[in-house]
């Protein structure tokens, strides 16, 4: 999703730059998609290290 974040956002920049002002609601956006994928990523790469941790606590207790 940041990918088409980025793709918005040099969007945005070229019709402004022709002087259309809608472009730079097209580069915010943008820079909305970019932050939502990138809380996005850290929710999942927390969950992901949470479920680590609870695999290696359930190893940890068969051992013994």
């Amino acid at each position: 999703m940041s990918t088409w974040g980025i793709a918005f956002i040099s969007l945005g920049l070229l019709l402004v730059a022709y002087h259309n002002w809608l472009g730079l609601a097209i580069v915010l956006i943008g820079l909305a998609m970019i932050l939502i994928a990138r809380s996005q990523k850290k929710k999942a790469n927390k969950i992901e290290s949470e479920n680590q941790q609870a695999h290696k606590d359930i190893k940890i207790k068969s051992r013994k």
